[in-house]
């Protein structure tokens, strides 16, 4: 989008994970549908409602989050970090708003699922609140912390003790 700086490289780990999933658990719900098919009574409602729930929590739950992470793209300039679902801002602070930046690692699945998080707060473009920029919607985070490397030399205040500075630092140094 126009003038709200570069956009951050969507991960597509994730994505593929859940198309893969859905494709995998559509057969069972297919087996079930058709196995429903040849019974009668009460065996048959029992069998469509149970391929009807699978369908749902197997396939197209897994579906909507695809759509919903491919919605969400995070832009980075030199004043602001934006949030945009659908084509339309949803979340945007300034940098000159941030109140505080914090930095979290999640080592649970190993270096491909590993889920850095960025959380910015303060006053947001409607009230005030945080932007959370998580590596489950993008590729790279080293835009975002670069941007802020050079925030938090101004204004030391943002990082809230010595660990959330060596977190940080860390983050800086070692995040895709």
């Amino acid at each position: 989008m126009d003038g709200l700086g570069t956009e951050l490289p969507q991960r597509h780990t994730v994505v593929w994970f859940l198309l893969i999933a859905a494709l995998v658990f559509a057969v069972p719900v297919l087996r079930t549908g058709r196995s429903a098919m040849g019974e009668s009574g009460g065996p048959a409602i029992g069998g469509w409602a149970m391929a009807a729930v699978m369908a749902l929590v197997l396939v197209v739950v897994p579906l909507l989050l695809v759509r919903s992470i491919l919605a969400r793209h995070t832009y980075v300039s030199d004043e602001a970090v934006s949030v945009v679902t659908g084509g339309d801002v949803r979340q945007q602070i300034a940098f000159d708003d941030l109140a505080e930046v914090k930095v979290r690692f999640s080592g649970r699945g190993g270096s491909t699922l590993r889920n850095e998080k960025v959380f910015l707060s303060g006053s947001l473009r409607t009230g005030s609140g945080t932007v959370l920029v998580s590596r489950f919607h993008v590729d790279s985070l080293q835009p975002l912390l670069q941007r802020l490397e050079a925030e938090v030399a101004e204004r030391p205040e943002l990082l809230k003790g010595e660990v959330e500075r060596d977190v940080f630092e860390r983050a800086l140094a070692t995040a895709p």
